[in-house]
């Protein structure tokens, strides 16, 4: 076996060289998982990755390990989030994530960082105790739908309209849930225009909406104004962008605590599939 004891940044690596090591990494993975370069591209834009504060372990140019990490500020972070940790399976057995943290952790506190988040899958035991070990805590657990929309609703008096401008801050006010960081506003912001958010009109006012990836067609958020709740509005934003984007969708990391979410959820055809845990660090 090889011993990696070079860990550097990811500033001189290119989408197509951390694309193929993402791919390597996770060819056994839980969940099956291939990015193209172009996907990688979206999702770092969409998760504000970014390669200078991003790790990767070396063996002289070969990359056999990374951790991918998104800012919450591109120039005065505080906050960093783990949107991808790979190791190849060559290199697997040395505890490289917790080398890899061991090692920059400082280096991050020393840069104002002062916490760092990431979701891992529930049943990802090894990862759970690499994360463990490193100094992460648990913090919520978050649930996962997928499947086909089943709900044929018609709401009298609704429009729908997909809108190039939503008002987050009035739109924010609708949820019940602080959301994780990929379904977050800004991440919504940011996948634009790949994601679309479609509103529900009552009355010339908003009572609900919904954000989509396009072509994945995942669900990155989706709330009802409380004065409009129990009409049917959920899912007749459901029901629209089903047959808009024509396919199964999905929706990650919906908080344990609130189930009524989930069960709205699974009654719309979108199945529980898995479950995760968001888990921090303080530094």
């Amino acid at each position: 076996m090889i011993f990696l004891h070079d860990f550097r940044d990811l500033r001189g690596e290119s989408t197509e060289t951390l694309s193929h090591t993402f791919n390597e990494a996770f060819s056994d993975y839980i969940v099956p998982m291939h990015l193209t370069p172009s996907i990688l591209e979206q999702k770092m834009k969409a998760e504000n990755l970014r390669r200078e504060w991003s790790i990767g372990a070396f063996h002289g140019n070969d990359l056999g390990a990374f951790i991918l990490h998104g800012t919450d500020h591109d120039t005065r972070p505080t906050i960093l989030y783990n949107g991808g940790t790979g190791v190849t399976p060559a290199y697997r057995g040395q505890h490289l994530i917790q080398k890899m943290y061991q090692q920059f952790i400082p280096r991050y506190k020393e840069a104002g960082i002062r916490k760092i988040i990431l979701e891992v899958i529930s049943s990802n035991l090894p990862a759970i105790k690499a994360y463990t070990n490193s100094g992460f805590h648990k913090l919520r657990m978050f649930h996962c739908h997928k499947g086909t929309i089943t709900v044929h609703t018609t709401t009298p008096g609704v429009t729908i309209r997909e809108t190039d401008q939503p008002e987050w801050a009035v739109l924010s006010t609708f949820m019940d849930m602080t959301p994780a960081w990929s379904n977050s506003v800004p991440g919504i912001q940011r996948e634009y225009p790949a994601t679309a958010t479609f509103e529900a009109i009552i009355d010339g006012q908003v009572a609900g909406f919904i954000s989509v990836h396009k072509e994945s067609r995942r669900i990155r958020n989706i709330a009802v104004h409380p004065g409009f709740r129990r009409r049917g509005i959920g899912s007749t934003l459901l029901q629209h962008v089903a047959a808009a984007l024509n396919g199964p969708m999905s929706i990650i990391n919906i908080d344990e605590k609130n189930p009524e979410i989930s069960a709205f959820l699974e009654k719309a055809g979108l199945q529980h599939f898995l479950s995760q845990y968001e888990m921090a660090i303080e530094i």
